[in-house]
């Protein structure tokens, strides 16, 4: 996997952090992710949104969208782990129509302001954090990809957060994508830029497909706290490469 096109004619240099380097930018070389996609109470969202610049996608007057990702890095340039991000599309300044996310197309690059993301490795959380100030902490998260179903149990400080259970569906050629996460650091909305290559992929809007059990950990609390409703979409990726570039834009958050 390490000698596919897609990371040709990049340069990917070591810069030196403490007594270790860093890869810039990161390589994913063979991952996997299955993700969630729950309407969920604008007025809540708000409530957890760092930056009044931040606008969640306006689905209806009243709800917007809040995503569950999870992600199995099998190989990449920090070794492999498994992730799980918690986040919210959004749009910056401009409120998004109504209907963004659903029956409108996502304005220009995707932006998701990245709320929780739990590892697996201290590497991953150290990096992530030290350089584009992601919100990340260990975690105890357990991919199972036996029978038809793929599966991620995700607990941390002796508690259950959530269990994201999703059907293995019939795959589509997708083509590349480019997302920004958002991420707040010392009163600064900073972006990175997340290049997926192309891919085979399954998109599912039948409630069946896909499941969530929220735990008893205060991350699930505040899950429920948000109004989540229904599901609108379930999105199965079993291969992918990746780039992810550092912090290369910030804002004032206000």
């Amino acid at each position: 996997m390490r000698n596919s096109p897609f990371f040709d004619e990049i340069e990917h240099v070591e810069v030196p952090w403490g007594e270790r380097v860093a890869p810039c930018p990161v390589f994913y070389y063979d991952a996997m992710s299955f993700s969630i996609y729950l309407l969920a109470s604008t007025e809540r969202v708000r409530e957890i949104l760092p930056s009044p610049r931040l606008h969640p996608y306006r689905v209806s007057p009243r709800n917007c969208i809040v995503s569950i990702v999870a992600f199995e890095y099998r190989d990449s340039d920090i070794g492999p782990y498994d992730e799980v991000s918690i986040s919210v599309p959004v749009t910056l300044d401009k409120p998004s129509p109504l209907f963004t996310g659903v029956l409108r197309s996502v304005p220009g690059v995707a932006k998701v302001y990245i709320h929780h993301l739990p590892v697996t490795t201290e590497i991953a959380r150290d990096l992530g954090v030290e350089f584009a100030g992601y919100p990340k902490f260990l975690a105890d998260i357990d991919i199972d990809k036996e029978g038809e179903w793929v599966s991620c149990d995700l607990r941390a400080d002796g508690q259950h957060i959530l269990k994201l259970t999703g059907r293995k569906l019939q795959t589509r050629p997708a083509p590349r994508s480019y997302t920004h996460p958002i991420t707040f650091r010392n009163e600064y909305l900073l972006r990175c830029e997340m290049i997926t290559s192309e891919s085979e992929e399954a998109v599912s809007r039948d409630r069946s497909d896909v499941r969530l059990e929220l735990g008893d950990h205060p991350i699930a609390q505040e899950l429920r706290g948000l109004d989540l409703g229904r599901i609108l979409a379930y999105r199965y990726c079993p291969h992918f490469q990746a780039i992810l570039t550092p912090v290369f834009e910030s804002f004032p958050e206000r």
